[in-house]
């Protein structure tokens, strides 16, 4: 299993590239997808019409629950039930999804940072998906969190300010505090003037990182996002999906 995970400083787009290269793979018919919306703004269930669909956090809920009402059961068991559950009920036209949902109050994610980490270990890695794809929150956190510990390739999307590429180099030095165990950086721009492009390319490659390209500006989603449609609805020859054509191939033939 592939294991991509989208990061970068929050309104960059990666979110956007997120759910343009899930729409790319399913397109290809490249096997079985797992899209992972792990921003608790849930904006990639949004773009992939996913809605609805049932939460990490509602199953702590129930697991808690569960644990409870049966004393006699182990936690492993009552958690594995109640993700082949989840997984099923996340079904979407041609891949899964699976949404972290909201922590328990207050700024609280321990719980379900610690339940989206067990899917990993116990359950994710275990099923028949060629390729994972986690919509990650804005900047480190989830690396430093180490819930995105396992990831063969880290796709950064970044603008030319230097807050947003500062953030290239936070995410690999809060990597390798963590020891998160990461094959691949990957940098795309968006948000970013042709003449800005150059100096996007330059930070990347100053850190080691392979610049995949830019995803251009496309009025066909603010089209989409006006009609309540999504990444699905784009037409085959829309700028964005073109360009999304482009970095998945160098994503799969890395």
């Amino acid at each position: 299993m592939k294991i991509l995970g989208f990061f970068g400083k929050g309104g960059t787009g990666k979110t956007t590239l997120t759910a343009l290269i899930l729409r790319e793979l399913v397109k290809r018919n490249e096997g079985e997808v797992l899209a992972i919306d792990a921003d608790a703004n849930e904006c990639l269930a949004c773009l992939l019409g996913a809605e609805g669909t049932p939460t990490l956090s509602d199953m702590l809920q129930k697991y808690k629950r569960q644990r409870e009402e049966s004393p006699e059961l182990t936690g492993i068991d009552i958690f594995q039930n109640l993700f082949e559950t989840l997984l099923m009920e996340g079904e979407q036209d041609g891949y899964d999804m699976l949404i972290m949902g909201r922590g328990e109050g207050a700024g609280c994610f321990c719980a379900v940072n610690d339940l989206l980490q067990a899917v990993f270990e116990k359950t994710v890695e275990g099923e028949a998906y060629k390729y994972l794809l986690m919509d990650c929150e804005a900047g480190v956190e989830h690396i430093a969190r180490k819930t995105s510990g396992r990831i063969h390739d880290a796709v950064i999307v970044t603008d030319a300010s230097k807050v947003s590429l500062d953030t290239l180099k936070r995410i690999k030095d809060v990597a390798a505090e963590v020891g998160a165990e990461i094959g691949n950086y990957y940098v795309v721009a968006n948000k970013t003037r042709p003449d800005m492009l150059e100096k996007v390319k330059e930070t990347a490659e100053s850190l080691g990182f392979k610049y995949l390209g830019t995803i251009p500006e496309d009025p066909n989603f603010t089209d989409i996002a006006y009609e309540g449609k999504t990444v699905f609805d784009l037409p085959d020859d829309s700028p964005a999906v073109q360009a999304a054509k482009k970095i998945t191939d160098q994503l799969l033939s890395a």
